[in-house]
Protein backbone atom coordinates (compact mmCIF):
# COMPACT_ATOMS: atom_id res chain seq x y z
CA UNK A 1 0.00 0.00 0.00
CA UNK A 2 0.71 3.81 -0.38
CA UNK A 3 3.13 5.00 2.63
CA UNK A 4 1.23 7.00 5.20
CA UNK A 5 3.19 10.15 4.32
CA UNK A 6 -0.07 10.36 1.89
CA UNK A 7 -2.06 11.18 5.20
CA UNK A 8 -1.64 15.13 4.90
CA UNK A 9 -4.10 17.79 5.43
CA UNK A 10 -3.72 18.55 2.04
CA UNK A 11 -4.57 16.10 0.59
CA UNK A 12 -8.23 16.49 0.05
CA UNK A 13 -10.70 14.02 2.37
CA UNK A 14 -9.07 11.93 5.48
CA UNK A 15 -11.57 9.30 3.40
CA UNK A 16 -9.38 9.40 0.55
CA UNK A 17 -6.13 8.36 2.52
CA UNK A 18 -4.33 5.30 1.59
CA UNK A 19 -6.02 2.09 4.29
CA UNK A 20 -9.04 4.76 5.09
CA UNK A 21 -12.56 3.74 4.23
CA UNK A 22 -15.60 5.60 4.99
CA UNK A 23 -19.26 5.42 5.23
CA UNK A 24 -20.95 8.78 5.41
CA UNK A 25 -18.01 10.53 5.59
CA UNK A 26 -17.02 9.06 8.76
CA UNK A 27 -14.08 6.49 9.30
CA UNK A 28 -15.17 2.70 9.88
CA UNK A 29 -12.41 0.78 8.82
CA UNK A 30 -8.44 1.05 9.18
CA UNK A 31 -6.52 -1.36 7.19
CA UNK A 32 -3.10 -1.42 7.79
CA UNK A 33 -1.32 -4.19 6.75
CA UNK A 34 2.01 -4.69 5.39
CA UNK A 35 2.26 -0.60 6.15
CA UNK A 36 5.64 -0.54 7.71
CA UNK A 37 4.13 0.59 11.44
CA UNK A 38 6.99 0.02 14.15
CA UNK A 39 5.18 2.02 16.56
CA UNK A 40 2.76 1.32 19.38
CA UNK A 41 -1.42 1.23 18.67
CA UNK A 42 -1.68 4.90 19.90
CA UNK A 43 -4.49 4.67 23.11
CA UNK A 44 -6.94 7.37 20.81
CA UNK A 45 -7.63 4.94 18.13
CA UNK A 46 -11.00 4.45 19.46
CA UNK A 47 -12.12 8.62 19.14
CA UNK A 48 -13.02 6.54 15.91
CA UNK A 49 -16.56 5.92 17.34
CA UNK A 50 -17.66 3.99 13.97
CA UNK A 51 -15.03 1.73 13.07
CA UNK A 52 -16.02 -1.67 12.55
CA UNK A 53 -12.61 -2.90 10.87
CA UNK A 54 -9.25 -2.62 12.03
CA UNK A 55 -6.37 -4.61 10.10
CA UNK A 56 -2.82 -4.02 11.32
CA UNK A 57 -1.62 -7.54 10.45
CA UNK A 58 2.23 -8.19 9.15
CA UNK A 59 3.83 -4.97 10.66
CA UNK A 60 6.88 -4.51 13.27
CA UNK A 61 4.34 -3.47 15.92
CA UNK A 62 5.70 -3.97 19.86
CA UNK A 63 4.24 -3.90 23.07
CA UNK A 64 1.25 -5.92 24.79
CA UNK A 65 -2.35 -6.54 23.99
CA UNK A 66 -3.47 -2.58 23.30
CA UNK A 67 -6.76 -2.23 25.33
CA UNK A 68 -7.55 0.86 24.16
CA UNK A 69 -8.66 -1.25 21.38
CA UNK A 70 -11.56 -2.00 24.30
CA UNK A 71 -13.47 1.34 23.88
CA UNK A 72 -13.82 0.40 20.31
CA UNK A 73 -17.09 -0.82 20.52
CA UNK A 74 -18.51 -1.38 17.03
CA UNK A 75 -15.55 -3.36 16.18
CA UNK A 76 -16.29 -6.50 13.64
CA UNK A 77 -12.88 -7.57 12.73
CA UNK A 78 -9.33 -6.92 14.61
CA UNK A 79 -6.29 -8.13 13.02
CA UNK A 80 -2.77 -7.79 14.69
CA UNK A 81 -1.39 -11.04 13.34
CA UNK A 82 2.23 -11.00 12.13
CA UNK A 83 3.75 -8.37 14.52
CA UNK A 84 5.84 -7.89 17.65
CA UNK A 85 3.12 -8.38 20.01
CA UNK A 86 4.12 -9.60 23.72
CA UNK A 87 2.88 -10.90 27.26
CA UNK A 88 -0.80 -12.23 28.15
CA UNK A 89 -4.11 -11.87 26.43
CA UNK A 90 -6.12 -9.66 28.60
CA UNK A 91 -8.34 -11.86 30.86
CA UNK A 92 -11.20 -9.62 30.01
CA UNK A 93 -10.52 -9.67 26.19
CA UNK A 94 -14.26 -10.14 25.67
CA UNK A 95 -15.05 -6.65 26.20
CA UNK A 96 -14.48 -6.74 22.29
CA UNK A 97 -18.08 -8.16 22.36
CA UNK A 98 -19.37 -7.26 19.15
CA UNK A 99 -16.00 -9.40 17.46
CA UNK A 100 -16.78 -11.54 14.72
CA UNK A 101 -12.91 -12.38 13.44
CA UNK A 102 -10.11 -12.10 15.41
CA UNK A 103 -6.64 -13.08 14.42
CA UNK A 104 -3.66 -12.92 16.81
CA UNK A 105 -1.08 -15.63 15.17
CA UNK A 106 2.72 -14.87 14.35
CA UNK A 107 3.34 -13.23 17.63
CA UNK A 108 4.39 -13.84 21.43
CA UNK A 109 1.94 -13.58 23.22
CA UNK A 110 2.32 -15.88 26.39
CA UNK A 111 0.61 -17.52 29.06
CA UNK A 112 -2.92 -18.79 28.55
CA UNK A 113 -5.23 -18.14 26.45
CA UNK A 114 -8.12 -16.59 28.06
CA UNK A 115 -11.49 -18.55 28.59
CA UNK A 116 -12.88 -15.48 28.57
CA UNK A 117 -12.39 -15.96 24.66
CA UNK A 118 -15.19 -18.26 24.98
CA UNK A 119 -18.03 -15.36 25.34
CA UNK A 120 -17.12 -13.64 22.44
CA UNK A 121 -20.53 -15.38 21.29
CA UNK A 122 -20.47 -13.48 17.25
CA UNK A 123 -16.93 -15.11 16.88
CA UNK A 124 -16.73 -16.39 13.63
CA UNK A 125 -12.90 -16.47 13.09
CA UNK A 126 -10.16 -17.20 15.33
CA UNK A 127 -6.74 -17.06 14.64
CA UNK A 128 -4.08 -17.65 17.44
CA UNK A 129 -1.59 -19.59 15.90
CA UNK A 130 2.20 -19.36 16.09
CA UNK A 131 2.64 -18.00 19.76
CA UNK A 132 4.14 -18.81 23.21
CA UNK A 133 0.86 -19.84 24.75
CA UNK A 134 2.21 -22.45 27.39
CA UNK A 135 -1.03 -22.83 29.37
CA UNK A 136 -3.90 -25.36 27.62
CA UNK A 137 -6.66 -25.63 25.30
CA UNK A 138 -9.44 -23.82 27.06
CA UNK A 139 -12.83 -25.75 26.41
CA UNK A 140 -14.80 -22.49 26.56
CA UNK A 141 -13.58 -21.81 23.06
CA UNK A 142 -16.45 -24.83 22.23
CA UNK A 143 -19.28 -22.92 23.41
CA UNK A 144 -18.55 -20.26 20.26
CA UNK A 145 -21.44 -21.59 17.97
CA UNK A 146 -20.91 -19.50 15.24
CA UNK A 147 -17.14 -20.13 14.67
CA UNK A 148 -16.60 -20.91 11.58
CA UNK A 149 -12.64 -21.17 11.31
CA UNK A 150 -10.39 -22.10 14.31
CA UNK A 151 -6.44 -22.15 13.60
CA UNK A 152 -4.45 -22.65 17.52
CA UNK A 153 -1.32 -24.26 15.08
CA UNK A 154 1.81 -24.14 15.36
CA UNK A 155 1.54 -23.40 19.51
CA UNK A 156 4.36 -26.04 20.31
CA UNK A 157 4.96 -24.26 24.05
CA UNK A 158 1.22 -25.39 25.25
CA UNK A 159 1.22 -28.15 28.01
CA UNK A 160 0.47 -31.58 26.45
CA UNK A 161 -3.53 -31.63 26.24
CA UNK A 162 -5.87 -33.49 24.25
CA UNK A 163 -8.32 -32.08 22.13
CA UNK A 164 -11.59 -30.88 24.28
CA UNK A 165 -14.21 -32.77 23.20
CA UNK A 166 -16.79 -30.03 22.85
CA UNK A 167 -15.09 -28.16 20.01
CA UNK A 168 -16.84 -31.45 18.07
CA UNK A 169 -20.41 -29.33 18.78
CA UNK A 170 -19.20 -26.41 16.82
CA UNK A 171 -21.73 -27.01 14.01
CA UNK A 172 -20.74 -24.23 11.86
CA UNK A 173 -17.23 -24.90 11.89
CA UNK A 174 -15.34 -25.25 8.18
CA UNK A 175 -11.69 -25.32 9.10
CA UNK A 176 -9.57 -27.04 12.17
CA UNK A 177 -6.25 -26.42 12.39
CA UNK A 178 -4.20 -27.22 15.68
CA UNK A 179 -0.94 -29.29 13.87
CA UNK A 180 2.29 -28.82 15.87
CA UNK A 181 0.63 -27.71 19.43
CA UNK A 182 0.96 -30.19 21.89
CA UNK A 183 -2.16 -32.63 21.07
CA UNK A 184 -2.19 -35.94 23.12
CA UNK A 185 -5.00 -38.75 23.53
CA UNK A 186 -7.56 -39.68 20.76
CA UNK A 187 -9.43 -37.94 18.30
CA UNK A 188 -13.10 -37.34 19.62
CA UNK A 189 -15.08 -39.75 18.05
CA UNK A 190 -17.49 -37.06 18.02
CA UNK A 191 -15.00 -35.16 15.13
CA UNK A 192 -17.83 -36.79 12.78
CA UNK A 193 -20.37 -34.51 14.09
CA UNK A 194 -18.75 -31.09 12.50
CA UNK A 195 -21.24 -31.73 9.49
CA UNK A 196 -19.68 -27.92 7.89
CA UNK A 197 -16.04 -29.23 8.14
CA UNK A 198 -13.99 -28.44 5.37
CA UNK A 199 -10.50 -28.89 6.19
CA UNK A 200 -9.09 -30.80 9.17
CA UNK A 201 -5.13 -30.43 10.53
CA UNK A 202 -4.22 -32.25 13.68
CA UNK A 203 -0.51 -33.20 12.11
CA UNK A 204 2.61 -33.09 13.86
CA UNK A 205 1.44 -34.18 17.17
CA UNK A 206 1.32 -37.25 19.05
CA UNK A 207 -2.44 -38.57 18.60
CA UNK A 208 -2.75 -41.57 19.24
CA UNK A 209 -5.79 -44.92 19.24
CA UNK A 210 -8.26 -44.94 16.24
CA UNK A 211 -9.14 -42.47 13.52
CA UNK A 212 -12.74 -41.98 14.37
CA UNK A 213 -15.27 -44.04 12.15
CA UNK A 214 -17.15 -40.65 11.26
CA UNK A 215 -14.79 -38.99 10.28
CA UNK A 216 -14.99 -40.18 6.32
CA UNK A 217 -18.50 -39.58 6.11
CA UNK A 218 -18.61 -35.77 6.34
CA UNK A 219 -19.89 -34.70 2.89
CA UNK A 220 -18.28 -31.15 2.59
CA UNK A 221 -14.22 -32.78 4.16
CA UNK A 222 -11.70 -31.46 1.31
CA UNK A 223 -8.74 -31.63 3.05
CA UNK A 224 -7.88 -34.30 6.47
CA UNK A 225 -4.14 -34.08 7.39
CA UNK A 226 -3.13 -36.16 10.33
CA UNK A 227 0.18 -37.17 9.35
CA UNK A 228 2.70 -37.07 11.92
CA UNK A 229 1.66 -38.83 14.55
CA UNK A 230 0.98 -41.80 16.86
CA UNK A 231 -2.49 -43.32 15.28
CA UNK A 232 -2.97 -47.17 14.88
CA UNK A 233 -5.38 -49.38 14.01
CA UNK A 234 -6.96 -49.85 10.58
CA UNK A 235 -7.86 -46.94 8.59
CA UNK A 236 -11.96 -46.97 8.24
CA UNK A 237 -13.15 -48.65 5.46
CA UNK A 238 -16.15 -46.94 5.13
CA UNK A 239 -15.67 -43.48 2.91
CA UNK A 240 -18.24 -41.39 1.84
CA UNK A 241 -16.55 -38.30 1.93
CA UNK A 242 -17.30 -37.09 -2.07
CA UNK A 243 -15.68 -33.66 -1.66
CA UNK A 244 -12.53 -34.98 -0.73
CA UNK A 245 -9.27 -33.80 -2.73
CA UNK A 246 -6.38 -34.14 -0.03
CA UNK A 247 -5.40 -37.29 2.94
CA UNK A 248 -2.34 -37.09 4.10
CA UNK A 249 -1.68 -40.02 6.79
CA UNK A 250 1.44 -40.44 6.89
CA UNK A 251 3.96 -41.18 9.51
CA UNK A 252 1.58 -43.34 11.60
CA UNK A 253 1.53 -46.77 12.67
CA UNK A 254 -1.57 -47.59 11.00
CA UNK A 255 -2.41 -51.45 9.82
CA UNK A 256 -4.93 -53.41 7.81
CA UNK A 257 -5.03 -52.41 4.11
CA UNK A 258 -5.93 -49.39 2.33
CA UNK A 259 -9.91 -49.00 2.24
CA UNK A 260 -11.70 -49.96 -1.36
CA UNK A 261 -13.84 -46.63 -1.02
CA UNK A 262 -10.71 -44.73 -1.66
CA UNK A 263 -11.35 -45.64 -5.36
CA UNK A 264 -14.91 -43.24 -5.11
CA UNK A 265 -12.82 -40.36 -3.83
CA UNK A 266 -13.12 -38.95 -7.95
CA UNK A 267 -12.09 -35.48 -6.61
CA UNK A 268 -8.91 -36.77 -5.02
CA UNK A 269 -5.45 -35.38 -5.94
CA UNK A 270 -3.65 -36.39 -3.07
CA UNK A 271 -2.77 -39.59 -1.30
CA UNK A 272 -0.19 -39.88 1.21
CA UNK A 273 -0.11 -43.09 3.09
CA UNK A 274 3.58 -43.63 3.76
CA UNK A 275 5.79 -44.96 6.88
CA UNK A 276 2.54 -46.88 8.17
CA UNK A 277 2.41 -50.75 8.78
CA UNK A 278 -0.31 -50.85 5.85
CA UNK A 279 -0.64 -54.49 4.12
CA UNK A 280 -2.40 -56.17 1.64
CA UNK A 281 -2.66 -54.96 -2.20
CA UNK A 282 -3.46 -51.22 -3.68
CA UNK A 283 -6.98 -51.12 -4.94
CA UNK A 284 -7.30 -50.84 -8.64
CA UNK A 285 -9.52 -48.51 -8.62
CA UNK A 286 -7.11 -45.87 -7.30
CA UNK A 287 -5.37 -45.82 -10.74
CA UNK A 288 -8.27 -45.07 -12.40
CA UNK A 289 -9.03 -41.51 -9.88
CA UNK A 290 -9.06 -38.46 -12.94
CA UNK A 291 -7.93 -35.99 -10.33
CA UNK A 292 -4.37 -37.85 -8.59
CA UNK A 293 -1.39 -36.48 -8.72
CA UNK A 294 0.26 -37.52 -5.22
CA UNK A 295 0.37 -40.57 -4.65
CA UNK A 296 2.64 -41.82 -2.15
CA UNK A 297 2.50 -45.12 0.15
CA UNK A 298 6.39 -45.82 0.22
CA UNK A 299 7.50 -48.05 3.80
CA UNK A 300 4.47 -49.82 4.07
CA UNK A 301 3.80 -53.56 3.97
CA UNK A 302 1.90 -53.71 0.44
CA UNK A 303 2.03 -56.64 -1.98
CA UNK A 304 0.25 -58.00 -5.18
CA UNK A 305 0.69 -56.09 -8.57
CA UNK A 306 -0.10 -51.95 -9.17
CA UNK A 307 -3.01 -51.30 -11.49
CA UNK A 308 -2.36 -50.56 -14.92
CA UNK A 309 -4.20 -47.80 -14.76
CA UNK A 310 -1.99 -45.40 -13.30
CA UNK A 311 -0.83 -42.80 -15.07
CA UNK A 312 -3.45 -43.18 -17.63
CA UNK A 313 -6.65 -41.38 -16.20
CA UNK A 314 -4.28 -38.65 -14.71
CA UNK A 315 -1.28 -36.83 -14.69
CA UNK A 316 0.33 -37.81 -12.30
CA UNK A 317 3.72 -35.79 -10.77
CA UNK A 318 4.26 -38.30 -7.65
CA UNK A 319 4.02 -41.91 -7.82
CA UNK A 320 6.48 -43.51 -4.30
CA UNK A 321 5.89 -47.24 -3.95
CA UNK A 322 9.20 -48.17 -2.71
CA UNK A 323 9.92 -50.27 0.40
CA UNK A 324 7.43 -52.52 0.16
CA UNK A 325 6.54 -56.07 -1.37
CA UNK A 326 5.14 -55.40 -4.66
CA UNK A 327 5.57 -57.62 -7.73
CA UNK A 328 4.19 -57.91 -11.36
CA UNK A 329 4.85 -54.97 -14.02
CA UNK A 330 5.43 -51.28 -13.84
CA UNK A 331 2.44 -49.81 -15.12
CA UNK A 332 3.04 -48.93 -18.85
CA UNK A 333 1.47 -45.36 -18.54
Amino acid sequence: MSSLSDWTSSNSSHCSWPGINCTSNSVTELYLYDANITGEVPPFICDLKNLTSINLGYNYIPGEFPRALFNCSNLLLLDLSDNYFVGRLPDDIDKLAQLQSLYLGGNNFSGDIPPAIGNLQELKVLSMGGNHFNGSFPPEIGNLSNLEYLRLSNNNLLAPSTLPSNYTKLKKLTTLWIFNSNLIGEIPPSIGDLEALESLDLSRNDLQGKIPEGLFTLKNLSVVQLYKNKLSGEIPQVVDAPSLKVLDLSENNLTGSIPEDFAKLTSLTGLALFSNQLSGSIPEGIGRLPGLVDFKVWDNNLSGELSPDFGKYSNLTEFEVSSNKLTGKLPEH
